[in-house]
């Protein structure tokens, strides 16, 4: 016996935790890939400033050569040979703006991708949640109408009704059962979407209803929005794209090196010290002006693109809280059924009327789950379109 209960311990102890928070949540978050992308983006960045420090454009190379000299009338010797080539970057300006634009760009970008997680989170929570309280509705609903179907055959049996009554039952718990299959994958899509983003069980536990949304005051939220992360992110964004595009042009249009040897043959010394230049092929300078300047319209569309995007999700959210009924829960539901079910059992209602009533009710509560998710989600997305850098 005591072995049995060692074994069900763990069982025992799972079933009994707490349902998860969305606090619970954000400390089991998952780094998200955005996040990742903009951490390859810094990095690329710093990498190409490391590059070109002081005035060198890459890292010096260094030859070392050594070989026997042959002489008849000599003894044999060994001549020594050691080159050293500096390819120098003299666009010292296009280095420096692409630093300040990356000193400015980090903080804000790393910012940004943390709030658009914490969005996407939230928005996985809410929607695991919903889909595990709509699941719930509809096993009780099945449940429901099964039990509808015991009256209304006692009713066909007794000749109240006819016949046709108990099949309208037997059809709508084919539909119930319908309902409930795709309810339950819902509920596994849901959690697999949250799977991705927090470190959380393979099959769906419990989730915490969330708390009453917190609706921010609308006035104001249009000069935070100007300057939020999200927004200020995209044009920082932009800014260092172009340098590192304009970076990479006069890296790709250097042209010139400092070289330096030094030999020994015999007992010679010898040291010499000068540049290079290597020339450009037939169109190649233009050629590669024409592609910088193309990536940098490009960028420029799409960060165009983009904030446009976001000005139409803030003025789309801002309409909705503008236009938001007050949040009144269905409460109803669970009584309005049972009354239903009692007038079936005593005969006051056939099956052909009560079964339209409880699809109407059954929707009806579904309905208010959903506005409540939305409720939610509009508070989120709010504060995620007008959040601030962190100093």
């Amino acid at each position: 016996m005591r072995t049995l209960l060692i074994w069900a311990l763990p069982g025992l102890l799972h079933a009994q935790a707490p349902p998860l928070t969305y606090d619970d949540l954000r400390a089991k978050a998952r780094t998200s890939p955005e996040q990742y992308r903009t951490e390859a983006l810094l990095a690329a960045n710093r990498r190409a400033l490391s590059g070109t420090r002081g005035f060198l454009r890459e890292g010096p190379s260094i030859s070392v050569a050594a070989g026997p000299r042959t002489n008849p009338v000599a003894p044999t010797s060994t001549d020594q040979t050691m080159e050293l080539d500096l390819p120098l970057f003299l666009s010292r300006g296009t280095r420096r703006h692409l630093e300040e634009a990356l000193g400015k760009a980090d903080p804000v970008l790393r910012e940004a991708a943390r709030i658009e997680a914490r969005f996407q989170l939230r928005k996985a929570y809410l929607d695991a949640w919903l889909a595990a309280r709509a699941l719930r509705v509809r096993e009780a609903d099945l449940e429901t109408v099964q039990a509808w179907q015991a009256a209304a055959r006692a009713r066909v049996a007794a000749g109240a009704d006819p016949a046709f009554q108990a099949s309208l039952v037997e059809g709508e718990i084919l539909r119930a059962q319908l309902d409930l299959d795709e309810a339950r994958m819902e509920q596994a899509l849901a959690w697999s979407r949250l799977r991705i983003l927090a470190d959380v069980p393979e099959g769906p536990v419990p989730l915490a209803d969330p708390d009453g949304p917190q609706m921010p005051t609308l006035a104001g939220l249009e000069p935070r929005f100007e300057r939020s992360a999200l927004r200020v992110a995209l044009q920082d964004r932009l800014e260092l794209e172009t340098r590192a595009l304009r970076q990479q042009e006069a890296l790709s249009t250097s042209r010139w090196s400092l070289r330096g040897s030094y030999g020994k043959e015999n007992d010679d010394r010898i040291t010499k010290v000068g540049v290079a230049y290597r020339f450009a092929r037939p169109g190649e300078s233009q050629a590669i002006r024409q592609e910088a300047e193309a990536n940098v319209q490009v960028a420029r569309r799409e960060t165009g693109i983009a904030l446009a995007d976001l000005d139409a999700r803030f003025q789309a959210a801002m309409a909705r809280a503008r236009n938001q009924a007050p949040l009144r829960p269905f409460t109803e539901f669970d009584r309005a059924i049972r009354a239903i079910g009692l007038r079936l059992s005593e005969g006051k209602e056939r099956p052909s009327e009560a079964l339209p009533i409880r699809r109407q009710l059954l929707e009806a509560q579904i309905s208010s789950l959903r506005r409540i998710e939305n409720a939610h989600l509009l508070t989120a997305e709010l504060q995620a379109l007008t959040d601030g850098v962190n100093p």
